[in-house]
């Protein structure tokens, strides 16, 4: 009789959050309770027990809802680590952890290419948990380079899951350190990597961390063997994460996700980068004070942090603190477009005798790439772990700032039909995309704009692509014109090209692309404001002879368009079109001195990858060649290209005759500062006296025009 009232108690014994706290204080307390009173598995506060009856209140309900709608909300909210420091706090998404988490929790196949130390275990985990938690029946297997690795993964599962509150907490039937069993008949499986997937495990999602490190002869078979069972599988998932490890699996799965829609070798996978400098914190000049140093010099940290917060505090975000592993005052100064490190390293310190000295004498001036360089071995390790690259020995070719901030200003491109276009061409062009902004570029104006298009041409058969880079004169910043105003020498330094649109296709062929062309330059566009940039190597001249014969000769075409030449370096005349050879490097050279100095203001996904990817090799013979070390390298060539065209009369002439027309009153009165302070005794050269001149004429006419007030 005892032993049935026993069962019916327990079978009425309803849990509650607030009794559930209550159970655990007297637990920790010492205090023994019933079994059924227990709602802990194995009595481990933190794992909820199988079996149990939970009620949760009108806002648990609520919260739980919300929780399985939205995952940032999940995560942010409710889920909760360890920090270093060993307090327990809340996850705090980075803004390109919640793009990682939508990238996990909206695409079927994903494949991630992140940097190492970016919080890609805790974002793992934190998607496996949230599926197992508001799913039923399904499986995650987990598979990884090594042992260590998938253990890893599920002692983050594990301690982020203990930490959830209790209603969120789904019941556990097993809990070892390879194997999580949950009440709603989900499981956590790890397995050691092999040639052949799990016999008689049905899996819903695959993660397969350190994909690319894993041995190709183990990994290759397990694949092709493990995907298809998967994708048979309705709603499943395969995640793939890595570092890049030369050129294999990973390398192909990934480049091949990258491709755009339309290309017969695009997969399904869904891809990501993430790079060690999108890290807040690691784009960070430090500068280390040496106290014996600094008293030889007879100054203080205060007067440093002085000197050092007036220089570039108005652009960047500067602070000391005291380094407890160093022992020593760091002065922190974060890196902009700005403030690059390199400007930091050139600071010169006003001693209190009004000598000057480097800052370099009385500190330590490093940034955190330098020092991850060190700990890791070199620079090439670094390029393969952190900069994400495929290759070893690669140099990139940009500063971080300039990457970021490229990152930072991209833009969504969209497909939009044309009239001009549907008319005449009988292919589709579905490779020309739009900036989707209408303040940088609106169809309505486009007859009014001035630019540079840039053409750079493949064969069409599935492999480089043809491309078509459309950019519009644009003033340069506000900001980056009251930083470097002293560097300009002309007014082509305060325009930039910014990037509108661009078609790009493997497919169409030669006399395809020069109709695309032809409908852009002279249909869609004014062809007056606009001069061409055109690659001749391999496929120029079979474009110039298909233009003016497309659509049976009935056409406006003429070849004024296009920037001239000197093919030969003895040649006396110019011709239509770049050759592309030994002069490769210069052009490159060109094309870094234009990124720093902003001349080009990229905007499309496809250029900025491509911008990424684009390295110095060296050779086995030791010499230098610039190219794509993932993908390809079309698109970046026509900015290569382009670079050409800055030093051009021609140009110049286009941005000093458009100038009056976009240049807004700010920029203006910059151009006439900066005018103003030419002093004539110090321009030697007479080509650039007479710019000058032509110049300060310009500057008179626009001071007398009754048009409008150009200079207030």
């Amino acid at each position: 009789m005892a032993q049935q009232k026993q069962k019916e108690d327990e079978r009425k014994f309803i849990f509650t959050t607030k009794l559930v706290e209550e159970v655990t204080s007297k637990i920790n307390d010492g205090v023994v309770i019933k079994r059924f009173q227990n709602p802990w598995f194995s009595s481990e506060v933190g794992l909820r027990k199988s079996g149990i009856t939970f009620k949760m209140t009108e806002d648990e309900i609520q919260e739980y809802i919300k929780c399985k709608l939205d995952i940032h909300y999940f995560a942010e909210k409710y889920c909760r680590i360890k920090t270093e420091d060993g307090s327990i706090q809340n996850i705090r998404l980075r803004e390109y952890q919640k793009e990682i988490l939508d990238l996990y929790s909206n695409n079927r196949f994903s494949i991630l290419m992140g940097s190492r130390q970016i919080g890609k275990t805790i974002n793992s985990a934190i998607t496996m948990l949230h599926y197992v938690t508001f799913n039923n029946d399904k499986n995650i297997m987990i598979v990884a380079n090594i042992a260590g690795t998938t253990i890893e993964i599920i002692d983050k599962i594990k301690s982020i899951y203990q930490q959830l509150p209790f209603f969120l907490k789904v019941g556990l039937k097993n809990w070892n350190q390879r194997t999580i069993i949950f009440e709603n008949g989900c499981r956590i499986k790890s397995a050691a990597r092999s040639k052949t997937p799990a016999i008689g495990f049905t899996i819903d999602f695959l993660y397969l961390d350190e994909f690319a490190h894993i041995p190709s002869n183990i990994i290759e078979p397990y694949y092709t063997a493990v995907f298809p069972v998967v994708s048979a599988v309705e709603n499943s998932k395969i995640v793939i994460t890595s570092t890049p490890n030369g050129m294999n699996l990973f390398y192909k799965l990934l480049t091949d996700a990258e491709r755009p829609d339309g290309d017969p070798l695009k997969n399904n996978y869904k891809a990501k980068r993430v790079y060690w400098y999108q890290v807040p914190g690691r784009f960070v000049t430090h500068l280390r004070l040496n106290a014996h140093k600094m008293h030889e010099f007879g100054v203080t940290k205060t007067e440093v942090l002085e000197q050092i917060d007036l220089e570039y505090s108005q652009i960047t975000k500067v602070e000391m603190r005291f380094n407890t592993d160093l022992m020593k005052d760091v002065i922190y100064v974060y890196n902009n477009d700005n403030c690059s490190d390199k400007m930091v390293k050139s600071f010169q310190y006003k001693l209190n005798d009004g000598r000057e000295v480097p800052i370099q004498s009385f500190c330590e001036v490093t940034t955190w790439k330098e020092e991850a360089i060190k700990d890791i071995g070199g620079e090439d390790a670094f390029n393969q772990e952190y900069g994400l690259r495929f290759v070893n020995a690669t140099r990139s070719l940009l500063d971080e700032s300039i990457i970021e901030s490229l990152i930072n200003s991209k833009k969504n491109y969209v497909f939009e039909q044309i009239s001009e276009f549907d008319e005449k061409l009988k292919f589709s062009y579905e490779g020309l995309k739009w900036i989707d902004d209408d303040d940088i570029f609106s169809p309505i104006m486009r007859k009014s704009i001035k630019g540079v298009i840039s053409v750079d041409i493949s064969e069409g058969l599935g492999q480089d692509y043809s491309i078509i880079n459309i950019f519009k004169i644009s003033p340069k910043s506000p900001e980056f014109i009251e930083q470097n105003k002293f560097k300009f020498t002309n007014i082509s330094d305060f325009f930039c090209l910014e990037q509108i649109g661009i078609f790009r296709s493997n497919l169409v062929s030669v006399k395809q692309l020069a109709e695309v062309f032809y409908c852009l330059l002279f249909e869609y566009f004014d062809y007056e404001n606009f001069k061409v940039v055109l690659e001749l190597n391999n496929y120029g001249n079979e474009f110039l002879a298909h233009l003016p014969n497309i659509f049976d000769g009935k056409n406006n075409y003429g070849s004024s368009v296009f920037f001239r030449y000197k093919h030969r370096a003895d040649a006396v005349d110019e011709k239509i079109g770049l050759k592309v050879g030994e002069n490769k490097n210069i052009l490159v050279k060109d094309y870094q001195d234009c990124m720093d100095k902003r001349n080009f203001l990229i905007n499309n996904e496809d250029t900025i990858k491509e911008i990424t990817t684009f390295v110095k090799h060296i050779t086995p013979s030791g010499n230098i060649r610039y190219a794509a070390d993932i993908g390809n390298d079309d698109c970046v060539m026509t900015l290569v290209n382009t670079s050409s065209v800055f030093s051009k009369h021609s140009f110049r002439e286009m941005v000093e005759d458009y100038a009056p027309k976009i240049l807004d009153s700010y920029l203006l009165s910059q151009y006439k500062d900066f005018l103003k302070n030419v002093d004539f005794q110090e321009v030697t050269d007479y080509r650039a006296l007479l710019n000058v001149r032509r110049q300060r004429k310009m500057y008179q006419q626009y001071q007398e025009s009754n048009t409008r007030n150009l200079w207030s």
